[in-house]
């Protein structure tokens, strides 16, 4: 998640009213940058891996998630192969599987030669009715979670129909996460809510989207709301793209006051979104645009970083995101 998106709701605690809620942006960032810490850590980082390169084949309808075969194993990558394959190494839980995760490369790879930052074991969590698979990650040398989750799907439902709930922390800082997640009326459409609470900041956010995917073109319709004891924010409205060119239209509210307007149709990609003010001011200086920017960017950020984080556990149990 983007600093910057906590930074427009913390705004409002901050400043009066001659001022404006995006004004005075000093000392208010360093109290929410532990959110990007958070998905930044390179342990996190690393799970974003498995959206594209799965450890685990997706299990055949009726297998177990994870076969008798890999139990109490440990799954490693060789620069040589470049692939994951079972190891030697023990350690690995008698009831699951253990995955090393490697530092990533600034294309997303894994940086050869490979280095180990952390693992994360996998674990069938199914009951009866319940298909449900737990994911838990530590860093190097194990050590407390820095991500704990279980992903479950009633068998009774839909494919593609599931909740996710669990944690992701850097070891300081911590951030409580639930997941609902379905598939639209229409093939590549889909429906998710998420809420993220950080306790320790007392910031909490919810994000409701439907997202349509087609041939080179994608639609979101999208609700982020901010929610700090002194405050609120909210993202509301449409964005899409095709090909290369985008649209928004979309409206932030600060304390439930209409703020400013998001609009554009057909805009190519190097160039952004018009944003008017809302309520007799006549511009927003270029601070409070950036600010703004990067609030608008907040729910791609928090559907990236959740769905790297449940990475290798939804190629098992498929959640929508």
């Amino acid at each position: 998640m983007r600093l910057t998106t906590w930074t427009l709701l913390l705004l409002t605690a901050g400043c009066g009213e001659s001022t404006g809620p995006l004004n005075d942006l000093s000392g208010l960032r360093s109290s929410v940058a532990l959110i990007d810490t958070v998905f930044a850590s390179p342990p996190i980082r690393s799970l974003g891996l498995f959206q594209q390169v799965p450890p685990l084949p997706t299990p055949a309808a009726g297998a177990p998630l994870i076969p008798d075969s890999l139990l109490r194993k440990t799954l490693t990558f060789t620069c040589a192969s470049q692939r994951y394959a079972e190891s030697g190494d023990s350690g690995a839980p008698a009831t699951g599987v253990r995955v090393v995760l490697y530092r990533r490369a600034p294309d997303g790879s894994i940086a050869c030669p490979a280095t180990a930052i952390g693992q994360v074991d996998l674990f069938d969590a199914s009951a009866p009715g319940t298909t449900g698979v737990r994911g838990v990650g530590t860093g190097p040398g194990g050590g407390e979670p820095l991500v704990d989750y279980t992903i479950s799907h009633n068998v009774a439902d839909a494919q593609g129909v599931a909740t996710a709930t669990g944690f992701v922390t850097d070891g300081q800082q911590r951030l409580d996460f639930q997941v609902t997640g379905e598939p639209g009326s229409g093939l590549h459409n889909t429906i998710a809510t998420v809420q993220l609470d950080d306790s320790a900041a007392d910031v909490h956010a919810v994000l409701h989207h439907a997202a349509y995917m087609g041939v080179d073109t994608y639609s979101d319709d999208l609700d982020l709301s901010v929610q700090h004891a002194a405050g609120s924010a909210e993202l509301k409205g449409s964005v899409g793209w095709a090909n290369t060119l985008r649209s928004w239209d979309e409206i932030v509210s600060v304390n439930d006051a209409p703020f400013a307007k998001v609009g554009g149709s057909f805009v190519p990609e190097n160039e952004g979104p018009s944003i008017s003010p809302i309520g007799g001011r006549l511009f927003f200086t270029g601070e409070e645009r950036r600010v703004l920017l990067d609030f608008m960017g907040a729910p791609d950020s928090i559907r990236a970083g959740l769905a790297g984080v449940l990475g290798a556990g939804a190629h098992l149990v498929r959640i929508a995101l």
